[in-house]
Protein backbone atom coordinates (compact mmCIF):
# COMPACT_ATOMS: atom_id res chain seq x y z
CA UNK A 1 0.00 0.00 0.00
CA UNK A 2 1.43 3.42 -0.59
CA UNK A 3 0.64 6.88 1.22
CA UNK A 4 -1.71 8.44 -1.78
CA UNK A 5 -4.60 5.43 -1.44
CA UNK A 6 -5.81 7.47 1.85
CA UNK A 7 -6.75 10.05 -0.67
CA UNK A 8 -8.98 7.50 -2.56
CA UNK A 9 -10.47 5.49 0.41
CA UNK A 10 -13.05 5.75 2.94
CA UNK A 11 -14.82 3.32 5.52
CA UNK A 12 -17.05 0.94 3.63
CA UNK A 13 -19.60 1.03 6.59
CA UNK A 14 -20.27 4.90 7.06
CA UNK A 15 -18.03 6.27 4.25
CA UNK A 16 -15.94 8.60 6.62
CA UNK A 17 -13.09 10.18 5.15
CA UNK A 18 -10.44 10.05 5.28
CA UNK A 19 -9.18 7.07 7.10
CA UNK A 20 -6.66 6.85 10.08
CA UNK A 21 -3.11 4.76 9.05
CA UNK A 22 -0.92 3.52 11.41
CA UNK A 23 2.58 1.90 10.16
CA UNK A 24 4.20 -1.45 11.52
CA UNK A 25 6.51 -1.94 9.06
CA UNK A 26 7.62 -0.19 5.34
CA UNK A 27 10.27 0.57 3.05
CA UNK A 28 11.30 2.84 0.74
CA UNK A 29 12.06 1.90 -3.14
CA UNK A 30 14.35 3.76 -5.82
CA UNK A 31 11.54 4.13 -8.14
CA UNK A 32 11.68 7.61 -10.63
CA UNK A 33 9.34 10.42 -9.20
CA UNK A 34 10.46 13.58 -11.02
CA UNK A 35 7.77 13.84 -13.69
CA UNK A 36 4.90 13.65 -11.58
CA UNK A 37 2.43 16.39 -11.24
CA UNK A 38 2.41 18.37 -7.75
CA UNK A 39 0.06 17.86 -5.38
CA UNK A 40 0.12 13.89 -6.52
CA UNK A 41 -3.05 13.73 -4.31
CA UNK A 42 -6.45 15.47 -4.95
CA UNK A 43 -7.82 16.37 -1.28
CA UNK A 44 -6.40 14.22 1.08
CA UNK A 45 -2.13 14.09 1.76
CA UNK A 46 -1.59 10.78 3.75
CA UNK A 47 2.33 11.06 4.12
CA UNK A 48 1.67 14.05 5.95
CA UNK A 49 -2.11 13.17 7.71
CA UNK A 50 -3.82 16.53 6.14
CA UNK A 51 -5.92 17.85 3.75
CA UNK A 52 -4.29 19.18 1.00
CA UNK A 53 -4.02 22.95 0.55
CA UNK A 54 -3.38 25.08 -1.96
CA UNK A 55 0.15 26.95 -2.82
CA UNK A 56 1.40 24.38 -0.37
CA UNK A 57 4.38 22.15 -1.71
CA UNK A 58 4.46 18.52 -0.97
CA UNK A 59 7.03 16.39 -0.32
CA UNK A 60 5.16 13.55 -3.32
CA UNK A 61 8.46 12.27 -4.78
CA UNK A 62 9.73 11.05 -0.78
CA UNK A 63 5.93 9.68 -0.37
CA UNK A 64 5.39 7.95 -3.25
CA UNK A 65 8.81 5.93 -2.73
CA UNK A 66 7.34 4.37 0.31
CA UNK A 67 5.74 1.09 0.45
CA UNK A 68 3.58 0.35 3.70
CA UNK A 69 4.17 -3.24 4.09
CA UNK A 70 2.28 -4.12 7.75
CA UNK A 71 -0.20 -1.78 9.29
CA UNK A 72 -3.54 -0.98 9.85
CA UNK A 73 -6.37 1.78 8.67
CA UNK A 74 -9.26 2.34 10.23
CA UNK A 75 -12.12 4.62 10.74
CA UNK A 76 -12.30 7.11 13.75
CA UNK A 77 -16.28 6.95 13.21
CA UNK A 78 -17.04 3.71 13.01
CA UNK A 79 -13.80 2.23 14.11
CA UNK A 80 -13.71 -0.73 11.33
CA UNK A 81 -10.26 -1.54 10.73
CA UNK A 82 -8.72 -3.28 7.98
CA UNK A 83 -5.42 -4.68 7.85
CA UNK A 84 -2.20 -4.21 5.71
CA UNK A 85 -0.44 -7.11 4.93
CA UNK A 86 2.55 -8.04 2.86
CA UNK A 87 1.50 -4.76 1.07
CA UNK A 88 -2.16 -5.51 0.83
CA UNK A 89 -4.43 -3.41 2.29
CA UNK A 90 -7.47 -5.56 3.06
CA UNK A 91 -10.73 -3.96 2.84
CA UNK A 92 -13.22 -6.84 3.23
CA UNK A 93 -16.72 -6.67 4.35
CA UNK A 94 -17.56 -8.42 8.43
CA UNK A 95 -18.83 -11.29 6.66
CA UNK A 96 -16.02 -11.87 4.20
CA UNK A 97 -13.29 -11.36 6.98
CA UNK A 98 -11.39 -14.04 8.63
CA UNK A 99 -11.87 -14.03 11.97
CA UNK A 100 -8.99 -16.43 13.42
CA UNK A 101 -6.74 -14.26 10.81
CA UNK A 102 -8.02 -11.23 12.32
CA UNK A 103 -7.61 -11.80 15.98
CA UNK A 104 -3.93 -13.09 14.98
CA UNK A 105 -3.14 -9.72 13.15
CA UNK A 106 -4.28 -8.08 16.64
CA UNK A 107 -2.33 -10.15 18.96
CA UNK A 108 1.16 -9.82 16.96
CA UNK A 109 0.81 -5.91 16.79
CA UNK A 110 -1.06 -5.42 19.54
CA UNK A 111 1.99 -2.85 21.25
CA UNK A 112 1.40 -0.44 18.30
CA UNK A 113 -2.10 -0.90 17.59
CA UNK A 114 -4.71 2.19 18.88
CA UNK A 115 -6.30 1.09 22.02
CA UNK A 116 -9.40 1.93 20.59
CA UNK A 117 -8.83 -0.52 18.06
CA UNK A 118 -7.71 -2.89 20.49
CA UNK A 119 -10.80 -3.04 22.61
CA UNK A 120 -13.79 -1.98 20.59
CA UNK A 121 -12.72 -2.49 16.95
CA UNK A 122 -15.02 -3.35 14.23
CA UNK A 123 -15.80 -6.70 13.41
CA UNK A 124 -12.87 -7.95 15.56
CA UNK A 125 -11.38 -6.69 18.82
CA UNK A 126 -8.91 -8.53 21.51
CA UNK A 127 -11.48 -7.51 24.23
CA UNK A 128 -15.21 -8.77 22.94
CA UNK A 129 -13.37 -11.35 20.49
Amino acid sequence: MRYWALDVIACIYDKHYPLKLVIFKQKEEDIPTEDIPKPYCKTFCGYLNENIKDGKEYPCEKCLRIEILEGIVYCTKCLHWYPIKNGILVMLPDNKRNKKSDIEFLEKYKDKIPKEIIEDGKPYNLVKG
